[in-house]
């Protein structure tokens, strides 16, 4: 996790030209503000495991792999899965029949609440 430290919301502000000065929080309020917000967001910020499920930053961490990874890796990772016995076709398969069941578990729990 990356956690923000008050010199980086401090060059923040002076980018953005709200205040200006050196960073030195013990002589300037803004600068000990700056490290006060600085803890806050950082606390924010390691709540993001709760805000995205985890197959979200799942698939974006494999779409920033895809793009970044010279295109024959990926063939050959493309190539061994479908060795593997994985195609296209039962991976869509697969995904329909996760939506199904989560979408069927979703309508029985609402059921269940609303039933005397």
């Amino acid at each position: 996790m990356l956690l923000l430290t008050g010199r980086d919301v401090w060059e923040g502000i002076v980018k953005l030209g709200w205040l200006s000065g050196s960073y030195d929080p013990k002589t300037n309020r803004q600068c000990a503000n700056a490290d006060a917000l600085a803890a806050l967001l950082s606390q924010v910020l390691g709540k993001r495991q709760n805000w995205l499920p985890n197959l979200v930053e799942t698939e974006d961490a494999m779409q920033e792999w895809e793009a970044s990874t010279p295109r024959e890796y990926v063939l050959r990772l493309y190539k061994f899965l479908n060795l593997s016995g994985y195609s296209v076709l039962g991976i869509d398969a697969a995904i329909e029949r996760e939506v199904k069941r989560k979408t069927a578990k979703a309508s029985d729990s609402k059921t269940k609440k609303t039933q005397p």
